[in-house]
């Protein structure tokens, strides 16, 4: 005698495939808002930003280094490797702050405040150290 299988419920709300194409329009979105670097700083012809990433031990984490050339997008973000599972990281403001007066050379810092992935409420407490090198045109 054949069991008794209840039928399956289809899952409501958008399939992973929907979501992933979602996730790549709010990317590219971001990245048409954000602008190209000559469109921003007109006098600026490249940049070059290293990003390193530590935990509270001091143990090097991530690092990377990029070349933002005059047509890229302006954007400069990290993801956080640590144990919060989703913090970021956000130097735009503080490059575009330097890169309006001029400067050639600059460094900026941030902690990650997400909680930790298990739960409980410590911050993860990552540092993420950022430093850059514009080259500007002479006017």
């Amino acid at each position: 005698m054949p069991g008794f299988y209840r039928k399956k419920r289809r899952k409501v709300g958008p399939s992973k495939n929907e979501e992933k194409v979602r996730r790549g329009q709010a990317a590219d979105a971001q990245a048409t808002t954000a602008g190209s670097l000559s469109s921003r700083f007109p006098s600026v012809r490249g940049v070059r930003v290293r990003i390193t990433i530590a935990s509270l031990q001091g143990v090097t984490l991530d690092e990377t280094e990029t070349l933002i050339g005059p047509n890229d997008p302006f954007i400069i973000e990290a993801d956080c490797p640590g144990r919060c599972g989703s913090g970021s990281y956000d130097f735009a403001p503080q490059i575009s702050e330097a890169l309006s007066r001029l400067e050639e050379e600059g460094a900026a810092e941030a902690s990650c405040l997400e909680p930790h992935y298990g739960g409980g409420n410590e911050a993860c407490g990552c540092v993420a150290r950022c430093s850059f090198a514009a080259e500007i045109s002479p006017s």
